[in-house]
């Protein structure tokens, strides 16, 4: 709508009562209630009466800022019970908002598309494209919990969005993001934020370490850059034209398009290195508030790996299988399979699609929330050979129809149940290593099981051994891998 046309059918919220009521309910609601009245209000701007271009911009920002500190609200209930029944609804609270407050900007970018009253310079204008780039890569964490990647739609938006700044000259013309502080960004800054999330390889992370990532992506993004050369080292690709997602870049073509623009994260990899020494000296700044130690040091781990100067390589070259497989998981269920204790055998539901030395990767047409999360500790059935193996979950990938696609990597091949006892108390474990004598094995049980340092003796197969508990060697939702020597 031009600026200035007749308003027949004003919008509710172009009354300032009640626009500062509706400001106030969602600042003292809870997160959920708060974002789902967002949501609602966002979507009224399709259909519930008509608002004047430039107000419609004001009113999408207002309702954009408003959401944020309900947003990582809504974040941190969905991660302190990230495997909870309700966490289920914070992810979908996150991921429906920003759907809708995309849908609010492509409103307002096709608004100020087709308006020639806002020059291509006007604050307004550049504002909203920030905005926009800003809203895709928020919603990249949210689609990033449900192991899924961002749609095509929303970096279709965000590249417009960038190269119409471009076009307007406004791409490093620093906005004021945050009203009545000195919060400031550009397009460019914010596009390469979206551009580093989708390089961060987040299919291999816990929900806790994407939080972290997406964090330490905002503490990096100053020194990060996009350039219209190839450089040496680890580097991705984009091109503009094509508004298609980045690639990681293994070789550069002798005729490379005006349009492509290179990424290279490894110039941000010895910020990593420093923010690991502050790590272990102690020091975590505001910036990483709400997130533990280990799962910012992980997040570091992975991005040094992934932006390294060398790209990460496969250890074992990979064969194509074919075969069905049951997946187990939970400790107890796992070493009731094993036992053979089990009153029932968990269905065929996964299908190999390859195998490699140290691992696997499986398929199936359904998510199963259970199975599909990064860190999770998983029991394998396979039919032919009717032997269990013990595995964790490396990589998850959800596809649109509903179905996932899972890397496994094998922890033990011949994965045993054992009782263990302290003296004081016993429990029950899995032993994953041949027992030798001066050697080491690794057992997995409940966290915190094997908390004490002096011995503990393990009942295998109508033999004791004498173990020595060490370090913990993998942890993850309801187990730990404690490597022991035996004594």
């Amino acid at each position: 709508m031009a600026a200035g046309s007749v308003l027949n059918n004003p919008h509710p919220l172009t009354q300032p009562e009640t626009l500062g009521r509706i400001l106030t309910d969602i600042a003292t609601n809870a997160a959920p209630t708060a974002i789902v009245e967002l949501i609602r209000w966002l979507d009224s701007f399709h259909f519930e009466g008509e608002v004047p271009l430039p107000q419609l911009a004001r009113l999408v920002a207002t309702l954009d800022e408003a959401a944020q500190p309900q947003l990582r609200q809504a974040s941190g209930l969905y991660l302190s019970n990230v495997f909870g029944s309700r966490s289920v609804r914070y992810k979908a609270l996150g991921r429906d908002f920003y759907a809708s407050l995309g849908r609010a900007y492509d409103l307002v970018l096709g608004g100020l598309g087709s308006d020639l009253a806002i020059a291509q310079g006007d604050p307004l204008r550049v504002e909203m494209l920030l905005r926009a780039v800003r809203a895709a890569a928020g919603e990249m964490k949210w689609v990033a919990f449900d192991y899924q990647e961002l749609s095509p739609d929303v970096w279709q938006r965000a590249i417009s969005a960038y190269r119409a700044a471009q076009d307007g000259g406004g791409l490093n013309t620093p906005v004021n993001v945050r009203e009545g502080r000195e919060t400031r960004s550009t397009v460019s800054r914010e596009f390469i934020r979206l551009v580093a999330m989708q390089c961060a390889s987040l299919d291999q992370l816990s929900p806790d370490r994407i939080e972290a990532t997406d964090k330490l992506v905002r503490y990096l993004q100053h020194s990060l850059c996009l350039s219209d050369e190839p450089r040496g080292g680890s580097q991705f690709s984009l091109d503009l034209d094509s508004r298609a997602a980045p690639q990681r870049c293994l070789a550069v073509p002798e005729r490379v398009p005006s349009s492509t623009r290179y990424f290279r994260p490894a110039d941000a990899v010895p910020m990593l290195g420093e923010l690991r020494q502050t790590l272990a000296d102690g020091g975590l700044g505001p910036v990483f508030a709400g997130i533990g130690v280990p799962s910012v040091s992980g997040a570091i781990r992975h991005l040094s790996r992934q932006w390294g100067p060398v790209p990460p390589m496969r250890q074992y070259r990979r064969h194509v299988v074919r075969g069905a497989l049951a997946l187990a998981t939970g400790l107890g269920f796992i070493r009731s399979q094993l036992s053979g204790e089990a009153q029932l055998r968990p269905a065929a539901a996964w299908t190999l699609r390859d195998a490699s030395r140290n691992g696997f990767g499986v398929v199936s047409g359904s998510f199963d929330p259970d199975i599909c999360r990064v860190g999770a500790l998983v029991g394998a059935h396979v039919g032919e050979t009717g032997r269990w193996v013990l595995a964790l979950v490396r990589r998850v990938r959800s596809a649109d129809e509903g179905g996932a696609s899972v890397g496994l990597q094998t922890l033990s091949s011949e994965p045993q149940p054992v009782v263990l006892d302290d003296g004081a108390r016993s429990w029950n474990g899995i032993l994953c290593d041949p027992v030798v004598r001066g050697r080491e094995v690794r057992i997995a049980c409940e966290p915190g099981a094997m908390r004490s340092p002096r011995p503990v003796f393990a009942k295998l197969a109508g033999r004791t051994i004498k173990l020595l508990p060490g370090k913990v060697l993998v942890s993850g939702p309801g187990y730990q891998v404690v490597g022991c020597a035996v004594v």
